[in-house]
């Protein structure tokens, strides 16, 4: 009988934590994400956010890091990601580090390299680029 409800409690948990699971991601997720395009912005230009994180990295994440910014720069290279939303980089050509950009929409943009563009997104840190998520054109 101990045997029994053991397997019981462990099958309830091992329901319980399925559950969980599902509703995070099904429910919880779509209903709760950020709406960046209401937020507060900081406007900032592309090759002074990337100089700020190649300065120090540590005073720029406590600066930009999770906020919403409107940058402004030179686009550089335009493509796409592995599930078709589109990727700028924006920034010089000839600069170390630069600002990565990935858009919300999957349909083309009218702009093209060499075009100054201004975008808000998502700050969500460096790694050789600055990387810049949820983004739209403004």
């Amino acid at each position: 009988m101990k045997k029994m409800s053991k397997l019981i409690y462990v099958l309830a948990v091992v329901a319980l934590s399925a559950l969980g699971g599902y509703y995070y991601v099904f429910v919880y997720s779509k209903n709760h994400h950020r709406d960046i395009q209401s937020e507060k912005w900081v406007a900032i230009q592309a090759d002074s956010l990337s100089a700020q994180y190649q300065t120090d990295e540590s005073k720029a994440n406590g600066l930009y890091l999770n906020k919403v910014l409107k940058i402004t720069g030179t686009i550089i290279t335009i493509s796409k990601d592995q599930v078709g939303k589109i990727t700028l980089m924006i920034g010089k050509a000839d600069a170390f580090s630069n600002v990565s950009v990935t858009l919300t929409q999957t349909y083309p943009i009218t702009q093209k390299p060499g075009d100054i563009i201004t975008i808000k997104g998502l700050c969500t840190g460096a790694l050789s680029d600055v990387v810049i998520t949820d983004a739209v054109i403004e």
